[in-house]
C-alpha cells in the first residue's frame, strides 16, 4: 500500500511538473526574430538608386589563386571548374548578357570601342528596371591642380560620358552581338545619374586627420602663396562637383529640387570639433556656386554597426540622409541563418531610435539590398568559410526588397547593390539563359515589380 501512494505521489509530481514546462517554458512562438516578412503592396512608387560599376576589378587574380581570374570563378560552369579541381557548386556559374563575347576577359584586346554601346544597353536595362537613378563611381579631386577645383580626369570623364556630353567622335559604332546600329553618346533617356564622392585626397592629405588632428586645426595645403585650410579645400570640391554637374537636367533632384551627391569612402573618418560646421559649410559653398541645396547621402561606416557609434562624425554633422551597405557583406555566419529578420531589426533600430537622437529628427535612412553575394569571386579560396555565400534565388530576393520597403524613409528612397558589381556576384544585370545557372532578366523584372505600381 505504502509502495502504491508513493507512486502515485511520484506521477502526480512528475505530471504537474511536465505540465508546468509546456505551460511555462521557453517557445520558439515568442522569439523576436519569429517572424514572416510581408508583401508590402506599391501604392507609391519608390525612387530606386541602382549603383553602377566600372567593372575593371573582374579581371583580377583572386587571393591565393594564381590559376584563377574572378571572370573564370564568375562564368566557368561546374564541368569548366571541375576539370580543375576547385570551386565547382560553390560558384554563380552565369554569363553576364554584355558581356557574353568576352569583353572582360584579359585577353580580350581593346575594351573603349565597345564602351558606349554597352554602357547604353546597362542604361536600357535599369530603365526596365524602374530604376530611377543610377550611382555613379566616385568622382575624386587632383589637389596637384588646383585647390579642390579640379576633378580626377578619368572620373568626370567618365561622368560626363554618362550625361552624353561625350563620345567618340563621330564615327558609328558597331553593335553586332545586339543586332543594333552604334552609338556615338550615351542616351539616359529618362534615367538620371548621381555623383559619387571620393573625398579621400583631402582626408589622407598629410598630415592625415585624426582625433587628435581634426580638420579645423591641421594644415592644408599652399598654391601659389595661399594657403587653403581643409575646410576650403573641401568647400572647393563639392562646389566644382556642382558647377560641373548640378544643372544637368539628368542629374537627380531629391524632391525634384535637391542635388543628391553620396559619399561613399572614409565616412567615419572625416574628425572635426564641430562636425555640424564642417558640412554647413560644404552647404554653404554650394549653394553659393550653384545656387542648390545639396541632399547629402553618407555610406554607413560598417556593415552592422549602429549609427550611434558615428554621432561624433556624420551623425552629429546631421547629414540628410544615411545609407546601410549591403549587409550581406559581412563574416558572421550565424546572422546568415536568418538574414530577413536580422536584417529588418538592425534597420528599424536604426530608423526609429539612432537617427532620431540626432538634429531636429529629420535625418533619413536609405535600405541598400542586393539579390546576391559571394566573396569566392573576388578572394578565391581565402574567403570560403568567414563569408556567407548568399545564392541568388528569386524569392530570397523578393523578401529582401520587402524588408527595405518596411525600412523606407519619408522619400521612399531605395539603392540596390548593384547592376554589375560582378566580383562579388551582387548585380542585377541580365545573364544568358542557357549559360550555366542564368536567368535571364529575372531581376529586372523582380525589381520593377517590388517597387514601382506598374
Amino acid at each position: 500500500m505504502k509502495l502504491m501512494k508513493y507512486t502515485t505521489v511520484c506521477s502526480v509530481v512528475l505530471l504537474l511538473f511536465t505540465a508546468c514546462k509546456e505551460d511555462e517554458g521557453p517557445s520558439i512562438d515568442d522569439h523576436f526574430l519569429n517572424y514572416e516578412i510581408p508583401e508590402i503592396p506599391v501604392t507609391e512608387d519608390y525612387q530606386v538608386g541602382i549603383f553602377y560599376n566600372r567593372g575593371n576589378d573582374i579581371t583580377g587574380i583572386p587571393n591565393g589563386d594564381p590559376n584563377f581570374t574572378r571572370w573564370e570563378i564568375l562564368t566557368l560552369t561546374d564541368e569548366e571548374l571541375s576539370a580543375k579541381n576547385y570551386y565547382n557548386n560553390l560558384t554563380p556559374q552565369v554569363m553576364p548578357e554584355s558581356q557574353k563575347e568576352g569583353f572582360l576577359q584579359p585577353d580580350a584586346g581593346s575594351q573603349s570601342f565597345r564602351m558606349i554601346p554597352m554602357i547604353q544597353q546597362h542604361v536600357d536595362d535599369c530603365i526596365e528596371a524602374g530604376a530611377d537613378f543610377m550611382i555613379l563611381p566616385e568622382v575624386g579631386v587632383d589637389l596637384n591642380q588646383g585647390p579642390g577645383t579640379r576633378l580626377s580626369r578619368g572620373d568626370s570623364l567618365f561622368v560626363t560620358m554618362m550625361l552624353g556630353r561625350s563620345g567618340r567622335g563621330g564615327n558609328k559604332l558597331p553593335m553586332p552581338h545586339m543586332g543594333q546600329p552604334g552609338r556615338d553618346f550615351v542616351d539616359l533617356k529618362t534615367m538620371k545619374i548621381v555623383a559619387g564622392i571620393n573625398w579621400n585626397a583631402i582626408v589622407d592629405l598629410p598630415p592625415k586627420l585624426s582625433s587628435s588632428s581634426c580638420i579645423e586645426n591641421v594644415a592644408g595645403k599652399t598654391y601659389n602663396g595661399v594657403e587653403y585650410t581643409r575646410q576650403q579645400l573641401l568647400n572647393n570640391f563639392f562646389s566644382e562637383i556642382g558647377k560641373c554637374f548640378f544643372s544637368d537636367e539628368s542629374y537627380y533632384k531629391v524632391g525634384g529640387t535637391r542635388p543628391m551627391v553620396y559619399i561613399k569612402n572614409k565616412t567615419g573618418e572625416i574628425y572635426a570639433q564641430n562636425s555640424k560646421a564642417m558640412y554647413d559649410g560644404i552647404r554653404q559653398a554650394v549653394k553659393e556656386a550653384t545656387g542648390y541645396d545639396i541632399y547629402i547621402v553618407v555610406e554607413s561606416a560598417d556593415v552592422w554597426c549602429n549609427q550611434m557609434r558615428y554621432q561624433y562624425f556624420y551623425m552629429q554633422g546631421e547629414v540628410d540622409a544615411v545609407a546601410s551597405r549591403n549587409m550581406y557583406d559581412q563574416s558572421e555566419v550565424s546572422r546568415s541563418y536568418m538574414y530577413p529578420q536580422m536584417i529588418d531589426q538592425n534597420w528599424k533600430y536604426n530608423r526609429e531610435t539612432a537617427l532620431p537622437s540626432f538634429g531636429n529628427g529629420s535625418m533619413e535612412f536609405i535600405p541598400t539590398i542586393g539579390p546576391a553575394w559571394n566573396k569566392l569571386v573576388q578572394d578565391g579560396r581565402g574567403s570560403i568559410g568567414n563569408s556567407p555565400i548568399v545564392t541568388k534565388d528569386p524569392a530570397t530576393y523578393r523578401t529582401i526588397c520587402n524588408v527595405a520597403k518596411m525600412n523606407a524613409g519619408r522619400n521612399r528612397l531605395i539603392f540596390i547593390d548593384s547592376y554589375n558589381k560582378y566580383n562579388f556576384n551582387s548585380f542585377i544585370e541580365p545573364t544568358v539563359e542557357g549559360y550555366g545557372n542564368g536567368y535571364g532578366k529575372t531581376y529586372l523584372e523582380i525589381t520593377r515589380q517590388q517597387f514601382k505600381k506598374n
